[in-house]
């Protein structure tokens, strides 16, 4: 599973520290907006909690991207996984999206009142638009189900149906004389097409930090004004953040 983040905050909020936990066996994150010095997907810093990994990275471009791969699935033709997504900001909205594998059977996703879109390369998903409340550091659980008979991954369905296009359909802009150039799985695109499944997320930090605190003030006193995490209404600290409640 492949796992991607992908976000745009707003240039007065930068740089702005971005905190979640990793899967267990999750692969080495990568992300892309942490560096000044390159636009390519590079490694991120992590931090060890309780003995669970967590990315913890300062953001420093207004566009992000964090990613990651990990194995839920046991041996056999049924595939059962889930993800637990977990942010240390407040989100009034995001979207979620989740693969479908091309070789795949009954597939099955937790969320209801999802929309169903497709790609130029055949790959349909399962797309909601989150519209509740989640606090910071409040984990959603995301879950989905299929069954493969064929044990054959997405990737290799869709080079298959690649090499029988026609040839006509498969040249390049700048052919080279005598060369028929073949159409390949763009490398650029790992997170659309190499993954068994593919599971997407989309934020915005867009708002002020004034305006933020002053909508998290407004869902009520169960909820930091500072950092939108939940709170015991019998306390006077933030136990997320520290900041003062009275």
């Amino acid at each position: 599973v492949l796992v991607i983040l992908t976000g745009e905050i707003a240039n007065e909020r930068l740089p702005l520290q971005l905190k979640l936990p990793l899967p267990d066996g999750a692969d080495v994150p990568l992300g892309i907006g942490h560096s000044d010095t390159t636009t390519n997907l590079s490694p991120l810093p992590e931090v060890r909690e309780s003995g669970k990994r967590w990315v913890d990275v300062r953001m420093v471009k207004q566009e992000f991207q964090i990613e990651f791969y990990y194995n839920p699935f046991s041996e056999g033709n049924q595939r059962e996984g889930e993800y637990i997504f977990q942010l240390n900001h407040p989100l009034e909205e995001y979207h979620v999206a989740i693969q479908q594998p091309l070789g795949g059977e009954n597939f099955r996703f937790s969320e209801t009142g999802v929309d169903s879109i497709s790609d130029d390369h055949g790959l349909s998903y399962m797309r909601k638009h989150m519209s509740q409340l989640l606090p910071a550091g409040t984990p959603k659980k995301f879950s989905f189900s299929y069954s493969n008979r064929t044990g054959r991954m997405t990737v290799d369905i869709l080079q298959d149906i690649l090499e029988k296009m026609p040839p006509q359909n498969l040249q390049t802009d700048t052919p080279q004389a005598g060369v028929v150039n073949r159409y390949r799985l763009p490398t650029y695109e790992p997170y659309a097409i190499l993954g068994i499944v593919v599971v997407l997320i989309g934020v915005v930090f867009w708002q002020s930090e004034k305006k933020q605190k002053m909508s998290m003030t407004e869902e009520g006193k169960n909820f930091c004004p500072n950092c939108g995490a939940k709170i015991d209404g019998n306390t006077n600290f933030c136990s997320n953040c520290g900041n003062r409640l009275t």
